[in-house]
């Protein structure tokens, strides 16, 4: 007559996983961790790769 209850929550056990929210959560974890990696490899103040202008020598101080 009343609602039926899900498995998980049948458990007896002091302790379950609730393995659709640990799904979500590692699905936008991974999501963010990517879209953060993808704006260092574009960011401006990324200097890798690039060729550093040499400083002037003032042969003078030499």
């Amino acid at each position: 007559m009343g609602q039926e209850t899900p498995d998980y929550l049948n458990n007896d056990s002091d302790f379950f996983y609730d393995y659709e929210l640990i799904r979500r959560g590692g699905l936008i974890f991974s999501a963010v961790l990517f879209c953060l990696g993808i704006a260092i490899i574009f960011s401006k103040r990324l200097t890798c790769g690039r060729k550093r202008n040499p400083k002037p020598v003032n042969l003078d101080e030499l």
